[in-house]
């Protein structure tokens, strides 16, 4: 029989013990750098792009909303006089969406705030804190700078930008407050707009109806 010496087995049992505690320290790491992580994390905006295309993108949406505001912030304004900054299917889906109500803060009638500020509170001057990139899709953050309220963490709007035909031009903007966009709710606008046309036909065709009897 092979005899184990004291002195080796407690030096054996101290290497296991530090071979396991290493292991637990190993699985653990990977843990503790996503609970670390966290608190620094952009989901809404994503992996910010400084890019000179996203510096580009900045510049336009910037732009933009210097004029917005000079505008007086007149929706009706920006799509009837200024219709070279929406891509073709948005400025469509805003022109069909329905009527604008007049004054200063005009919005398309069945939204209850001005689309591209998200709110009917606006925070001027409205200013880009942020870009990143999805695709050929730029997202730039955008956040009121009222003297009265410290900056937001999360942007007011995102824009979403793309080259088309050569020149930027936006897409959509989404809310970052509801996670909705103009597009959503422009397509919420012409379902209800194809409803109602629905039945009013549906009423007009029983008075029809009811007069021949």
């Amino acid at each position: 029989m092979i005899r184990i010496d004291r002195g080796v087995r407690c030096l054996a049992m101290v290497a296991l013990t530090g071979l396991l505690a290493g292991a637990c320290r190993k699985q653990a790491s990977p843990a503790a750098e996503t609970v670390a992580a966290k608190p620094s994390e952009d989901t809404t905006l994503g992996v910010p792009a400084p890019d000179s295309a996203a510096q580009l993108a900045a510049r336009f949406v910037q732009g933009f909303y210097d004029w917005y505001q000079r505008a007086g912030e007149r929706y009706d304004v920006a799509v009837q006089d200024s219709p070279a900054f929406f891509a073709p299917a948005l400025l469509s889906a805003m022109r069909t969406g329905g009527a604008t109500r007049a004054g200063k803060a005009a919005v398309m009638t069945g939204l209850d705030r001005d689309p591209f500020l998200a709110t009917r509170d606006p925070c001027d001057p409205y200013q880009v804190t942020g870009t990143s990139r999805r695709g050929d899709t730029i997202l730039v953050a955008v956040n009121g700078m009222c003297s009265d309220r410290p900056l937001q963490v999360q942007p007011d709007v995102i824009a979403e930008v793309r080259l088309v035909a050569g020149r930027w031009a936006f897409v959509d903007f989404r809310h970052v407050d509801d996670a909705g966009s103009l597009v959503q709710d422009l397509a919420r606008l012409r379902g209800a707009s194809v409803s109602d046309s629905g039945r009013a036909g549906r009423d007009s065709g029983g008075i029809r109806s009811g007069a021949r009897h």
